[in-house]
């Protein structure tokens, strides 16, 4: 698994208007081809009536998929798709709706024209880099919390759930190098009195 990877901040919409054509770009991060292929089809619902919807998605560099839906072939979803991954993103979803409004843009005008909404629709949504995370499970007496939370905290412990139950169990997430440090910090401080678990790796 890569330490990390760069995606869209949050899902948005963007329009732009080339020429009395409507282009409107709905950018989403998606975690898998599923997800990608349910939002194309959102959104194919939402513009039904659209002359095209081109769209293009990267979830990483072996899953990458473009549709022309009827465009030029070359013109429009492979442009978008090069956006995608100029910008180095994974997990990224676009579709770009178009709305022709009477005048012919010729093939080097819709690939910029597709290329502008694209840019858009990513610089709009903003992105983010995820980061590999170690899942931490804890389960310890009760006296053990103040000094178990106060470390936790202090390591950066993202998603922090605790529930008090006949014990105190506690969930977080920590960079993989972190979470090493502080198990070991933990053993040391408790005198091996805690149960530590290691959770799955999951990108935060």
């Amino acid at each position: 698994m890569k330490n990390s990877y760069l995606t869209l901040q949050q899902p948005v919409q963007t329009e732009i208007i080339i020429k009395k054509s409507r282009f409107i770009t709905s950018a989403s991060p998606v975690d898998n081809e599923d997800e990608a292929n349910a939002f194309i089809e959102q959104i194919r619902t939402e513009h039904s009536t659209a002359t095209h919807n081109v769209f293009a998605y990267v979830i990483n560099e072996q899953v990458q998929r473009f549709s022309d839906d009827g465009e030029p072939s070359g013109t429009a979803g492979r442009p978008v798709l090069e956006v995608i991954n100029r910008k180095g993103l994974s997990k990224t979803a676009l579709v770009v709706t178009r709305y022709f409004g009477g005048i012919m843009l010729g093939a080097g005008g819709l690939v910029r024209a597709y290329s502008e909404a694209a840019v858009k629709g990513i610089e709009t949504a903003g992105i983010v880099e995820k980061l590999l995370h170690r899942q931490l499970n804890i389960t310890m007496d009760y006296h053990w919390i103040g000094l178990v939370k106060r470390e936790v905290e202090n390591a950066g412990a993202k998603q922090l759930h605790i529930q008090y139950l006949q014990q105190v169990k506690m969930q977080f997430y920590l960079l993989p190098d972190a979470a090493k440090s502080l198990t070991q910090k933990l053993i040391e401080a408790t005198a091996a009195q805690i149960n530590i678990e290691e959770g799955p790796l999951s990108y935060i």
